[in-house]
């Protein structure tokens, strides 16, 4: 049986990133209607890459989503696989691959471990020891999932307005959210439980997930049309706004908050977040450029700036600094080492 929670005592509250401060210290909810030149972000075709920075890995198939698990093993997703394993092995041919369903959606990770959301539920992968064994199984097909750190799953997809939380030894509860999701993720906070974040590129929306209390946290509109996000440490998001061209930085270390916005190159896509250099890195279809931003200051300071393989729609950061940017287009595996 799978619990269904409905309150209007808890509906998500919808803010423009304008005014999020203001509307959550006077507590106001108001839902702002979508409109016909917002939401909906797509990424551009690149031109052709001119000497990506660092060196290329050989790879044909255009890779769908990249993420990393347990600081340096790649999950590098296409339509119909699943690989996985370390720079190395990648280089050297040796990495795992599985045969995933193409209509699968999002790849997340958590520790050392991947979650890909499937039709039938989200699979939980071992990063260091991969196979297809241990499938959760969900009720309603499954786009996105999020692990926390704590073992609870947070699954939904790409067209119900509503989350399922998965708790081992109890009943599924599933609660309305403010839209269906494109991305979902589970984030770090110190000395609490982890935040989880959805986005929904069709009305440009973020939100945080309150799955302690099994309900929907704060909402709000990310600039002219959202792209992607990526987690940091400790709360932080990630976030490009792709029709407005602007990098966003979000915390939501116990609500969903903007931090500050810069403005970057035309048709940002991929984004990571740089532990090791405190750095936020965001690719520009475009021109194939990566350019890295210190948020130390208050607002986004440029501090480095990479030539990118084509269509560079996914990076991701390893635990030493080394960046890694996946092709969209068949133009390989970059890897860049020592960036900062």
């Amino acid at each position: 049986m799978n619990m269904r929670l409905r309150s209007r005592a808890h509906r998500p509250l919808l803010v423009t990133s304008l005014v999020a401060t203001t509307a959550l210290l006077a507590g106001c909810s108001q839902n702002i209607p979508d409109t016909p030149d917002m939401g909906g972000a797509t990424p551009v075709a690149s031109p052709p890459a001119d000497n990506p920075a660092g060196t290329v890995i050989g790879y044909t198939a255009a890779i769908t989503d990249l993420e990393v698990a347990d600081g340096d093993i790649l999950g590098v997703r296409t339509e119909d696989t699943l690989a996985i394993g370390t720079v190395s092995d990648f280089e050297a041919g040796t990495e795992t691959t599985l045969e995933v369903d193409a209509g699968c959606g999002d790849l997340t990770a958590t520790g050392d471990r991947f979650v890909l959301a499937c039709e039938q539920g989200a699979f939980i992968i071992d990063a260091t020891d991969p196979d297809l064994d241990d499938l959760r199984a969900t009720e309603t097909p499954t786009t996105v999932a999020a692990l926390t750190s704590d073992g609870i799953l947070i699954t939904g997809n790409d067209v119900d307005e509503d989350v399922t939380v998965y708790r081992d030894g109890q009943e599924p509860v599933t609660f309305d959210v403010q839209d269906p999701g494109t991305e979902m993720i589970a984030v770090p906070v110190e000395d609490r439980h982890d935040a989880v974040v959805r986005i929904w590129n069709g009305a440009t929306t973020i939100q945080d997930i309150d799955y302690p209390n099994d309900r929907p946290g704060a909402t709000l509109r990310v600039g002219l049309g959202v792209g992607q996000m990526a987690g940091g440490e400790d709360g932080l998001l990630v976030v490009s706004d792709n029709i407005g061209g602007q990098i966003a930085i979000y915390n939501a270390d116990d609500i969903i908050r903007l931090h500050m916005t810069a403005p970057v190159g035309d048709d940002p896509w991929g984004v990571a977040w740089d532990a090791a250099n405190d750095l936020a890195w965001i690719t520009t279809l475009s021109d194939n450029q990566l350019t890295g931003y210190r948020i130390s200051e208050g607002v986004p300071e440029e501090q480095r700036r990479l030539d990118t393989v084509a269509d560079a729609r996914n990076v991701v950061v390893l635990e030493d600094g080394t960046l890694v940017v996946a092709s969209a287009s068949g133009d390989g595996l970059q890897v860049i080492e020592s960036p900062a």
